[in-house]
C-alpha cells in the first residue's frame, strides 16, 4: 500500500491532521494501515482498538466526574464486552467515530482548549516509545508500549498553563 492510499494532503500547508499524526504513529511502530477503499470491523485488533477507546473514556469521565464515574464505567465497559454477539456495522461504527471526534473537538472548544496543541504534546510523548535500538515493544493484544526513554506528554504547556 501506498501513503497516498490513505493519506490526506494539507494543501494550505498548515500542521498535520490528528489522522495524519496517527497515521506517523502507525508508521513509526509498524502498526497495521489499512487502505481506505476496504473498511472493515472484522480484524484482529478490533478488541484492543475498542479498548483503548473505553480507556480514554473512562479517563476522561474520572477527570470531570470523579473516581466513582470512572469505575462505573470501567464496569459498564466489561459487561459490554462480555455481551458481544459478534456482529459489526462498519457504517455504524464510522459514523459513530466521526460523531465522537466532533463532540470532542466541540467539548475542547467550550472548554477553552486547544486540543490540536495538546495533541501535538501527546504525539511527542507516543514517538517517545521506541526502544533505545529502534525496535518495537508491544503488549500480547498488540497494543505498543512504553520504552525506557519514553517520557508523559506536557498537556499543561500544550494548553498553555504554567505548571509550577
Amino acid at each position: 500500500m501506498t501513503d497516498k492510499d490513505t493519506t490526506t494532503s494539507n494543501a494550505a500547508g498548515g500542521p498535520p491532521s490528528p489522522m495524519e499524526l496517527v497515521r506517523e504513529f502507525h508508521r513509526t511502530y509498524s502498526v497495521p494501515i489499512r487502505s481506505f477503499d476496504d473498511p472493515t470491523l472484522s480484524y484482529d485488533r478490533v478488541g484492543m482498538r475498542m479498548s483503548l477507546i473505553a480507556e480514554e473514556f473512562a479517563e476522561l469521565m474520572g477527570a470531570v466526574y470523579g473516581k466513582r464515574a470512572r469505575a462505573i464505567i470501567e464496569e459498564a465497559t466489561a459487561e459490554a464486552v462480555a455481551s458481544d454477539d459478534g456482529e459489526r456495522d462498519v457504517i455504524e461504527a464510522a459514523d459513530a467515530l466521526a460523531d465522537l471526534i466532533y463532540v470532542i473537538y466541540g467539548m475542547a472548544i467550550e472548554s477553552g482548549m486547544d486540543l490540536d496543541s495538546v495533541l501535538a504534546e501527546v504525539q511527542a510523548s507516543n514517538l517517545s516509545k521506541l526502544m533505545p535500538d529502534g525496535s518495537v515493544k508491544l503488549r500480547d493484544d498488540g497494543k505498543v508500549l512504553k520504552g525506557p526513554n519514553f517520557f508523559p506528554p506536557n498537556v499543561a504547556r500544550g494548553l498553555g498553563i504554567d505548571e509550577k
